[in-house]
């Protein structure tokens, strides 16, 4: 007999593989099956970026930072390192600032920011000595392994969703044979505290995108996925969304196991998209995460570090500055957003060739009678229509900064009131000039 061997399907997938993919999908519904309705609801809203603003009254945070005080004082003997912290520079342990940032990462669960509290210190002296256990990391705290590791761009901070939540996006393909595990958890640490830097950041929290696709796919089979967690979990940062990218589907059912040691409300936050890079950009698309997140270069099409380079580059100058660290943040994304052929590209009078212009166009034009014929109320739902249809595929209202000419230099998104006086005005200006 000749023995039976398991023919692929036609979409690429085994019979093995569909039931394993199945179990991934099973496993992410049975983590909602064991939420309430309300605790479903919750991370449903903080998935898409619409959960409602965290209380951060002054007197709330006082009373929260009385309670975190109160937790740590009956933990802190768990914790050799956080003690000798706080020995070393009471000042910069007890400071308010720094303990908002815990609060604010755990939604003002003292327990859990104190528990985190520990573990920061723990990390932070595992990674740098005791010597920096007090001090806030700068680049010069890096060595020449760790800085040649933030140059590859494995890790870097893509701008921010729509939602207004700063993406973190992990590029597994960007990783060198030359980096150690050290490097790299420097290099996550340094990236990861460079985003809290922003109290913006501190309270609508961060969207961590690991993308696998096509030469991004990870060649190192997840090792230090552990030490990384490790490091990330220490952070005082609110994780609300988790996605992963990949075309490859073994790699897609490897990530199974990563779904399984996280805890069960966070498995609720967690999407997998599997397919090209084009099918993936859609997918996170609906979530709100513009498609500009991924430095692609349009001349290539491949995976760029330039923009990295240039957010590096600005670290070094302000650090090196007198210039306020927690300023830095707002600058620097502003230099990250790339335009891509979904933006509609808001330039006077021009008519932009872009494709996104192209399809904005094509809907106002077909829109435009019943907008000046409408009332105030159908003229509100024309409009936001016309918004959607933008969103819906990937696309962005983008305006250059004064005096800035150029593709791929410095461009702003537009705030909402200036989207809707947008497009109002395309609706009123392309039924006049019937």
């Amino acid at each position: 007999n000749v023995p039976s061997r398991e023919l692929p399907l036609v979409d690429g997938l085994t019979t093995a593989d569909r039931q394993k993919k199945k179990e991934i999908d099973d496993l992410l519904t049975q983590a909602l099956k064991g939420l309430t309705f309300e605790e479903r609801q919750e991370q449903q809203d903080i998935l898409h970026g619409v959960e409602g603003k965290i209380a951060d009254e002054a007197g709330f945070i006082e009373a929260s930072l009385q309670e975190l005080d109160d937790h740590l004082r009956t933990t802190k003997t768990s914790s050799i390192v956080y003690e000798m912290a706080r020995g070393m520079d009471p000042g910069y342990v007890n400071a308010r600032a720094f303990r908002v940032m815990f609060l604010r990462g755990n939604r003002y669960d003292a327990e859990a920011a104190a528990n985190q509290m520990l573990r920061f210190f723990e990390v932070k002296n595992q990674l740098f000595g005791t010597e920096k256990l007090v001090k806030d990391i700068t680049l010069d705290d890096l060595d020449e392994g760790d800085i040649a590791c933030l140059k590859t761009g494995r890790i870097q901070l893509a701008g921010k969703d729509r939602s207004g939540r700063q993406i973190i996006l992990n590029l597994a393909g960007l990783r060198k044979d030359n980096m150690t595990l050290q490097n790299e958890l420097r290099m996550r640490y340094y990236i990861s505290m460079c985003s809290v830097e922003s109290e913006e950041t501190q309270i609508m929290g961060t969207v961590s995108i690991l993308y696998t696709v096509g030469d991004m796919q990870d060649r190192f089979g997840g090792s230090g996925y552990l030490e990384n967690t490790r490091v990330a979990t220490s952070i005082p940062s609110h994780k609300a969304a988790f996605h992963i990218c990949t075309d490859d589907i073994r790699q897609h059912l490897s990530h199974h196991c990563i779904i399984k040691l996280a805890p069960e409300k966070m498995r609720t936050r967690w999407r997998l998209h599997y397919g090209s890079r084009t099918e993936c950009l859609y997918h996170m698309s609906t979530y709100g995460i513009p498609q500009g997140f991924l430095p692609v270069d349009s001349s290539s099409n491949q995976i760029s570090i330039r923009r990295h380079l240039k957010w590096l580059e600005s670290r070094f100058k302000i650090e090196r500055s007198d210039r306020p660290l927690s300023s830095a943040i707002a600058v620097l994304t502003k230099e990250q957003i790339t335009p891509t052929e979904n933006d509609v590209l808001v330039i006077g009078g021009n008519r932009s060739k872009n494709l996104g212009n192209q399809r904005f166009r094509a809907v106002v034009k077909g829109m435009s009678q019943a907008y000046e014929t409408g009332s105030k109320e159908s003229r509100k739902d024309l409009v936001d229509c016309v918004i959607h249809s933008v969103y819906e595929s990937g696309g962005r209202f983008l305006k250059q900064r004064d005096g800035i000419d150029g593709w791929n230099k410095d461009w702003k998104e537009l705030s909402k009131a200036q989207i809707r006086t947008t497009v109002s005005q395309a609706l009123r200006n392309t039924y006049r000039r019937k």
